[in-house]
């Protein structure tokens, strides 16, 4: 797994997840990924479309980080996952409880408003 990172004027951050969040790979980065985004930014935008394969595990990770977020008041969205990942957030709800986007600017422009 590889994490990085960018902020913009608008207050948002940018995280870019790539490669197999499986159990190997969530141990890879749950630490990462806590610490990126607890930068006390207005919202959090994590681009998926790096994630070849999203297991149970690494769902509950980013489950954990957005509620993390949100205690803290900020926003958390997900955007860009590929077909098959996406298929597998939406068969276990997590649109639900973590707002899921197909586009950046889909997801920018809820955050934004959010705020």
């Amino acid at each position: 797994m590889q994490i990085a990172h960018e902020d913009h004027e608008d207050g948002i951050r940018i995280i870019k997840l790539s490669g197999r969040m499986d159990i190997e790979g969530d141990q890879q980065i749950s630490l990462p990924l806590t610490v990126a985004t607890e930068s006390g930014t207005a919202g959090v935008l994590v681009d998926l479309s790096g994630i070849e394969f999203l297991a149970s595990v690494g769902i509950g990770t980013l489950v954990s980080v957005a509620k993390a977020v949100a205690k803290r008041g900020g926003r958390f969205a997900m955007y860009g996952a590929p077909d098959d990942v996406h298929r597998g957030l939406v068969r276990t709800n997590i649109p639900a409880i973590i707002p899921t986007f197909r586009t950046l600017a889909e997801a920018r422009a809820a955050v934004l408003a959010a705020n």
